[in-house]
């Protein structure tokens, strides 16, 4: 059985696709190719670099808050140099045209106010401008395009998955669960999440079958005390809908 899967972004949450993913391994179901935004984006290239979704938790459990926080330029509070680096590392080759499993990164370009879809190009750089959630973290030049998360525009990008005639797989980390922002950041990071939830319902229309882990609502998007958490959150809710993905190759 093969399907396709769109991953969204969602910080720390993003953990939780490797959980659904482990999931879909362990039925049998085989993923041909991932587009993915943010950190769906960092995600997939670990997953379509041939990596094992345990494998990956473990090497993201090396992290440290510093990673997130290093090489900030204008427009950002913080940087991902420290992630970039950690990537770079964990990757066995350098661009996204040489990974075994095909990967497309979406990301916002803020210059032209249009989203874009690198099937090609270098991951590293790539994976980290997807992740760019400006104010948060810093934008990143890329050539003439200056590039930040992709989930301002496409934060479960099914577009680059239509054409490959596979049952698409969406997975959706962000859950709108009831909440009451008490400060500015929360309001804004509030605002940005709604934001976000209805470009995934546009993209959900597209979907043979979707996923939204709704334990991950109440994880911290920059927690990453809460790898194993978010990860055990996408287990448990693939593990719920796993009959009825099944049915959808019969």
């Amino acid at each position: 059985m093969k399907a396709v899967a769109a991953l969204s972004g969602g910080g720390i949450r993003a953990v939780a696709h490797l959980g659904v993913i482990e999931v879909l391994h362990a039925h049998g179901i085989e993923i041909e190719a991932i587009a993915g935004s943010s950190g769906g984006a960092l995600m997939g290239a670990l997953l379509c670099d041939g990596k094992e979704p345990e494998e990956i938790l473990e090497l993201l459990k090396r992290m440290r808050f510093s990673d997130m926080v290093r090489g900030a330029k204008r427009g950002g509070l913080f940087g991902l140099k420290g992630v970039a680096k950690r990537l770079g590392e964990a990757l066995s080759c350098e661009m996204i045209e040489e990974l075994p499993i095909d990967f497309t990164v979406a990301a916002t370009d803020l210059a032209g106010g249009e989203i874009h879809y690198f099937d090609k190009g270098p991951i590293v750089d790539l994976c980290i401008a997807s992740s760019a959630l400006v104010p948060i973290f810093s934008p990143v030049p890329y050539g003439d395009l200056l590039l930040a998360d992709g989930g301002f525009m496409d934060n479960m990008p099914t577009t680059p998955l239509l054409e490959m005639d596979r049952p698409i797989i969406g997975i959706n980390v962000n859950p709108i669960l009831p909440a009451h922002p008490k400060n500015s950041i929360q309001t804004t990071y509030r605002a940005l999440t709604l934001m976000m939830k209805a470009n995934v319902e546009a993209s959900r229309t597209h979907c043979d079958f979707y996923i939204e882990p709704v334990e991950c609502g109440a994880i911290n998007i920059l927690d990453i005390t809460r790898f194993e958490e978010a990860y055990t959150a996408g287990k448990r809710a693939a593990e719920a809908e796993i009959e009825k993905i099944l049915e959808i190759f019969t």
